[in-house]
């Protein structure tokens, strides 16, 4: 399908559940209720999503998600998603998760993530592995991700000075932003040297950096943050954390470490998102 005239994205495919996946010409995106429309879909504001047609919970026999635990009203797991739980009211997984927890209303975990639990209220959606969420509520036409809590675990290694990016879990993943956000962060970062040819194992380094990123229309980052030292356990390093871009679309927390120095990082990082519809 052609992108229609006025329009940066367009439908990509249709879900079993009936729900349309747009995309932007590269990546995944999320259609408002306009665009929805415009293409010719029906949109459900109760939960902001866009689709072609009506799930039927009843005749979907869930071969594959023998092992989940659904209750609850119009709650379901879509196919590939593996020891589950879901309830309050129409929550869902997208597919090909595991180990995901959802409770609240109008909450969804997208595909491919696992660990991952929405704990409380409404109009949630999960973005990253073992990621904890609370959604606030909608504004706007209800986009759910739009008002949102969650917090996220990055770790790394450095055994030398250079820049390196930390990953959610270890697992080589980033934090995927929205645009039209303002994206608050709270980081509590740990770096503990374990040794190496220069390093003392057992020096460490506290820091707790916080502030936000303003990303507008077009993906363009402005960041503000600020950095401060909690506990200092004799770790000089030269270079404080800082969250920055990694490609389009991610940010991450980027360190830098010592030269002969094997150092494991750690930080917990608390994220509050606020999307509008409006562009800027």
């Amino acid at each position: 399908m052609e992108f229609k005239k006025g329009f940066k994205i367009k439908p990509k495919s249709i879900k079993k559940t009936g729900e349309v996946i747009f995309t932007d010409g590269t990546n995944d995106v999320f259609a408002n209720q306009k665009i929805c429309q415009e293409y010719g879909y029906n949109y459900d504001t109760s939960n902001g999503t866009c689709y072609a047609y009506r799930f039927d919970t009843l005749i979907d026999k869930r071969g594959k998600n023998l092992d989940n635990k659904v209750a609850g009203k119009n709650n379901f797991t879509s196919d590939g998603t593996k020891a589950s739980f879901i309830t309050g009211q129409n929550n869902s997984t997208d597919g090909l998760n595991k180990n995901t927890f959802i409770t609240g209303e109008n909450n969804r975990i997208q595909s491919n993530l696992n660990n991952s639990s929405i704990i409380g209220g409404t109009h949630a959606l999960g973005f990253h592995n073992g990621e904890v969420i609370i959604g606030a509520g909608k504004l706007d036409d209800g986009q759910v991700g739009s008002i949102q809590m969650s917090i996220i675990q990055l770790s790394g290694n450095t055994t030398n000075d250079t820049l390196t990016n930390l990953t959610i879990q270890n697992d080589g993943s980033h934090i995927e932003i929205q645009n039209n956000c303002i994206l608050g962060f709270e980081a509590h970062i740990i770096g503990l040297c374990t040794g190496g040819t220069d390093g003392t194992a057992g020096q460490y380094i506290y820091y707790k950096l916080v502030g936000a990123c303003k990303i507008d229309n077009g993906f363009n980052l402005t960041f503000t943050q600020s950095i401060s030292t909690i506990a200092d356990g004799s770790l000089a390093l030269e270079v404080t954390p800082s969250f920055a871009s990694v490609t389009d679309n991610f940010i991450t927390l980027k360190v830098t470490g010592l030269a002969g120095n094997n150092i494991n990082w750690y930080a917990s990082v608390h994220l509050f998102t606020n999307k509008t519809l409006n562009t800027f």
